[in-house]
C-alpha cells in the first residue's frame, strides 16, 4: 500500500487545509493510508477512524513533536497520548511503550536529528518531498527501516513522494510492517513551482482571509521560540530542554 506518513492541516499553525480536504486530497492522488501528523498536536483516533470510514482510506494518528521554529522534530504515529517527556530518549521510550512508532523527520535539517539510529528511532524519513537537501545526507549506516513521506502542508502537496509499505491494514499491521523494515521510500521532490503554489494558499487561506488569527498565531509561534531559547540558556538545559538525551 501507498502511504504518506508525514501529513499537516490547519491545525497546525502553518498548515492550509481541514483534515478532511486532506484525507480527500490524498485519496485522489492515489494514497492508501495517511498519518496526519500536525505539529504539536494529536491527531484523535476518533476522527482518524471517522475519516477511514467516509473515504475508505487508512487514517493514523499522529504528531510531529518538538517547537515549530526552535526545537528538533519528532513523528509519532498510532500512539494514544503525547510524551510529556523533556528527553529526546525518554520521548522515544514513551512512544515505544504506547505502542507507537517513531520517525525522525528531515533527519539532517536544522530541526531534525542527525544520530536518529544511535537515539533509538524506529524508522528515518530518508525521503522528505520539501526537504531534498536533507534527503540528499542521510546515510543510514545502521539500516534502519527507512520510509518517505511529503511533508505536505495543502492538499495539492500530496503524492510526490510516499512510502511503499507490504501490509494492508489496520494500523497496528501497518505500523508494525515499517517497523520490521517492510517499507519501501518511493517518490521524488516537490517541484518548485508546488512549493510556491504553497505559498500562495497559505497568505490566501491563513493571512488575507483571517488577518487576526494570523496575527495571533504569530504572536504564539514567536512567544514559544522565546520560551524554548530561555530553556536552552538555562543552567539545567542538559536535563530540562527536548534535546537532553
Amino acid at each position: 500500500m501507498k502511504a504518506d506518513f508525514h501529513i499537516h492541516t490547519n491545525r497546525s499553525v502553518d498548515g492550509v487545509h481541514s483534515p478532511r480536504v486532506m484525507v480527500k486530497c490524498a485519496k485522489n492522488a492515489g494514497l492508501d493510508t495517511i498519518a496526519i501528523t500536525d505539529h504539536g498536536r494529536l491527531f484523535p483516533w476518533i476522527e482518524a477512524r471517522r475519516l477511514t470510514r467516509e473515504f475508505g482510506l487508512l487514517v493514523i494518528p499522529g504528531i510531529e513533536g518538538g517547537d515549530i521554529a526552535v526545537q528538533k522534530h519528532w513523528i509519532a504515529l498510532g500512539i494514544s497520548a503525547v510524551p510529556q517527556e523533556f528527553s529526546i530518549r525518554h520521548i522515544l521510550s514513551h512512544i515505544r511503550n504506547d505502542a507507537g512508532l517513531s520517525i525522525a523527520p528531515h533527519p539532517h535539517t536544522r530541526l531534525g536529528f542527525s544520530d536518529y539510529a544511535t537515539l533509538g528511532f524506529d524508522a528515518v524519513e530518508a525521503l522528505n518531498a520539501t526537504e531534498p537537501g536533507a534527503s540528499q545526507k542521510v546515510r543510514n549506516t545502521t539500516h534502519i527501516p527507512e520510509v518517505a513521506g511529503s511533508d505536505a502542508h495543502a492538499g495539492p502537496m500530496l503524492g510526490t513522494a510516499w512510502t511503499e509499505v507490504m501490509a494492508q491494514g489496520p494500523a497496528e499491521d501497518v505500523l508494525e510492517a515499517v517497523r520490521h523494515g517492510k517499507c519501501i521510500p518511493e517518490g521524488t521532490p516537490l517541484p518548485p513551482g508546488e512549493i510556491l503554489h504553497f505559498y500562495y494558499l497559505y497568505l490566501r487561506h491563513r493571512v488575507f482571509l483571517h488577518p487576526l488569527d494570523a496575527y495571533r498565531t504569530a504572536k504564539e509561534v514567536i512567544r514559544d521560540m522565546r520560551k524554548a531559547r530561555a530553556r536552552d540558556a538555562a543552567p539545567d538545559t542538559m536535563n530540562t530542554h527536548p534535546y537532553s538525551r
